[in-house]
This record gives C-alpha cells, structure tokens and sequence, in this order.
C-alpha cells in the first residue's frame, strides 16, 4: 500500500521504515516543521517544582540542544509523557524517572492529578500552537503550571509542482497526526483539486478531533484510532 507519511522529521522517517517493514511504500512530505526556541529553556525550573510534563518529543530535542549544566535542572525531576514515542524520546535524553500517559493531554492531566500534589508547580514543556485541554483540565484541578514554549510548529513550504510530483501516483492513505497538518492538508487539497483526484484516498488520523479538522469534502473519507498512538493508528491500514 502506498501510504503518505505527513509528520515532520526526524519522526517521519521512523514512520516511514516500519511502513516498510510493514510491506508498505511510505512517501515522504512533512507539512509541518519545527523552529526551536532553547531560549525558552534558559531559566532553571522554579524552586520546588514538582515534575515536568511534555506532550510532544519535540520537546526533548530541544533539551538535548542545552548544555550538560543547564540540561541537569530538568533530567533530576521527573518527567510525564503523553504517550509511549514521547516516553522513549525523554529516556534518550537522559530522563530516568519518566511515567507514560494514554496519549493524549486529558490523560496526562489526569497522571498528574493523581501523582502529584497541587501545592508544587508543574513546568509544561510545549510548542506553539497547541491543544488547550491539558492546561486548562491541571488550572480547574488548581495547580500551578510553569509554561515554557521551546518550540513552534510552522508549515512546511512545498510547491505546487512537488505535491503533485509526490503524490502521483495517489496515495492509498495518508497519516495524520495533528489538526494543524489537517488543516494544511485542506489547504493542498484546494490548491491541486483540480488535478489530484483526493477523493480515492483514506486518512487516518491520530483521533477524531484531527479528523474534523480535514475540509467536510474529504472527511467522510477519514477514520482514527481507537487510541491516539502510532501503533493503534497503523492498525488501520
């Protein structure tokens, strides 16, 4: 099956080499790219953070761009992922006490509730834009959320010659991993709809909050994973 993978690298080419030990052509067209911003990351935890808490792997490559001393702040607490990609990702860096959400930033809030005290601050390590559900679940259960945004997620530039140069032929599927890719792939699928034929191609999204930001013209042709992670998204093709 020839599949598009539309995450941004360095992910994308580990998507793409189980693809193809799954016995699929993956085709690679990252629609977004991130621009690290370390300077977000050059004051020290506050003094009696409780742990630290990240939904994107992102995050951790910029933590590994820091020096040994500013790193050491951060890897002495512990830290709470979203989900399995972004735990293993923590542990390269050099993370030892990491514990694993269901995936999505409800789930994680909810880890945290139930881990940690409300009266320590919690240091969320994120990019921009991003879902606003794990900020606002941890400030309605009042805790303190020490905001650092280390990276921003910009599209990614592509003509519309190459678009259709990488997808002819069609995809049989395209990955979705995010509402802003979505969004920019609404915007591909108005630019060359006149000569792709979009209609043949499933999309399978990360949830189905990702899926309702594909255009309506497309969305009946979209479904998602039981749960928001790469191995139960992959399921599906």
């Amino acid at each position: 099956m020839r599949v598009l993978v539309t995450r941004p690298e360095p992910a994308s080419a580990r998507t793409a080499a189980e693809l193809e030990r799954r016995g699929h052509e993956p085709v690679l067209l990252p629609l977004m790219q991130a621009v690290q911003q370390p300077q977000a990351l050059a004051p020290p935890p506050l003094t009696g953070t409780a742990a630290i808490a990240v939904t994107s792997a992102e995050a951790m490559r910029v933590i590994e761009t820091l020096t040994d001393e500013a790193q050491q702040p951060f890897l002495a607490l512990p830290l709470f992922a979203v989900g399995r990609a972004t735990a293993r990702a923590a542990r390269d860096a050099g993370f030892d006490d990491v514990s694993v959400a269901d995936g999505d930033g409800r789930s994680l809030a909810r880890l945290l509730i139930a881990r940690r005290d409300p009266a320590a601050p919690i240091i969320y390590l994120t990019g921009t834009p991003r879902s606003s559900e794990f900020e606002t679940d941890l400030a309605e259960a009042g805790y303190s959320v020490d905001i650092r945004e280390c990276y921003r997620m910009i599209p990614a530039t592509h003509a519309d010659a190459e678009v259709i140069r990488m997808l002819t032929p069609m995809p049989d599927a395209i990955l979705v991993y995010s509402s802003e890719t979505a969004r920019r792939l609404g915007e591909l699928h108005n630019q060359t709809r006149e000569t792709l034929d979009w209609r043949r191609v499933r999309f399978l999204c990360l949830s189905d909050k990702i899926a309702s930001a594909l255009p309506a013209e497309i969305q009946p042709n979209s479904q998602w994973s039981m749960e928001p992670r790469e191995d139960q998204l992959l399921l599906l093709l």
